[in-house]
């Protein structure tokens, strides 16, 4: 039996598991690291398996906490050495449920994300004294939590790593000219400066405002207008958003200035398909570019340093082609799901 515990605030489609060749779907982290380390996994799936689930997966929503996930675990606890919240949505209340729940089990807590709520509960109920070890994707978010009072013998910077075999280049689709590419959640982006920077230009700018399929925000509508040009759009499956980075000149992420890894993702999966970015100067996000060489940085909210950046690609299609491929050689170097879940288990394994 194992050991360990996961409590994986994500989920997968129906037909995800038999996508084995992994041709519609990346490969998913915490499937992976059960290759390195035997652990037992929940996550989303388990809210469809009752009426109460299905409820609370409205609920949680608002409270932005999953609450059922996390209570489910604290149930199965009792079983295992060790319990991996692999999101503060269930490694906050699990901290504070577990302090009170008989026979506690060790809990490490990963955080990807990080809000005023989430700080003033941690620092109210001194929550970090009960994560003994807690994993956060970049070095600014380990210094803040320092500052709150998290022991720093606790605190392990791993950063974020996707599936590079998935999301690859593709010979067979050609970019198109003057087309750009914006993609991520509302709440993580300004979206409002970067259609002040392209207000005009003459290019093509298609928004994905949104997260992953299993995201649970409560706004989810654009509170700007949007200029000629722009296409704003939903959620794609990501086969077609593979193809979206591929025809894109160059993908473009305007960042609020946040102490988190806020953009990971989108500029992981561009950097992937060895597309150039220009991303925001965020706090979260430093661990990931490397200015010049991998990206371009632009000073949060400043729309008129985005527009010259802009400009300066569409301009150069060879110096975006330079940076696409340094950033793909930098994930073949480490900012790869491999290396991620590898360094997740190597962790684990020494709680153990």
């Amino acid at each position: 039996m194992a050991e360990i515990l996961a409590l994986a605030t994500a989920g997968l489609k129906p037909d995800q598991l038999e996508d084995t060749d992994h041709v519609r779907y990346p490969r998913v982290d915490y499937i992976e690291l059960q290759r390195f380390i035997d652990i037992d996994v929940l996550d989303y799936t388990a809210y469809n398996r009752t009426r109460l689930g299905k409820f609370f997966r409205h609920l949680e929503t608002q409270l932005r906490s999953d609450l059922y996930l996390t209570i489910s675990g604290l149930f199965r606890s009792h079983r295992y050495r060790l319990i991996f919240a692999m999101s503060e949505r269930a490694g906050i209340p699990f901290a504070a449920l577990n302090r009170v729940f008989p026979n506690r089990r060790p809990l490490v807590s990963m955080f990807t994300c990080w809000s005023s709520r989430q700080e003033s509960m941690i620092t109210k109920l001194n929550l970090f004294s009960a994560m003994d070890t807690i994993v956060v994707k970049c070095q600014s978010l380990k210094d803040h939590f320092l500052k709150l009072g998290a022991p720093a013998k606790r605190v392990h910077v791993i950063p974020l790593g996707l599936d590079h075999r998935f999301f690859s280049p593709l010979a067979d689709v050609e970019q198109r000219a003057g087309f750009v590419m914006s993609l991520g959640e509302i709440r993580t982006r300004d979206y409002a400066t970067l259609f002040q920077a392209v207000d005009g230009m003459p290019l093509k700018l298609l928004v994905a405002a949104s997260g992953s399929w299993y995201a649970r925000e409560k706004n989810t509508e654009l509170q700007t207008s949007v200029p000629d040009g722009v296409t704003i759009a939903g959620r794609f499956s990501r086969a077609e958003l593979k193809r979206l980075y591929a025809q894109s000149q160059f993908i473009v992420l305007p960042l609020y200035d946040m102490p988190f890894s806020a953009g990971a993702t989108a500029l992981l999966e561009a950097m992937c398909m060895g597309r150039a970015v220009i991303i925001s100067r965020s706090q979260g996000i430093l661990d990931y570019v490397i200015e010049g060489e991998t990206g371009i940085l632009v000073n949060p909210g400043d729309a008129v340093e985005m527009r010259e950046a802009i400009q300066d690609l569409l301009a150069h299609p060879e110096k975006a082609h330079r940076l696409g491929q340094n950033a793909r050689q930098r994930v073949d170097e480490g900012l790869n799901l491999d290396v991620y879940v590898e360094r997740i288990a190597r962790l684990l394994r020494a709680h153990l």
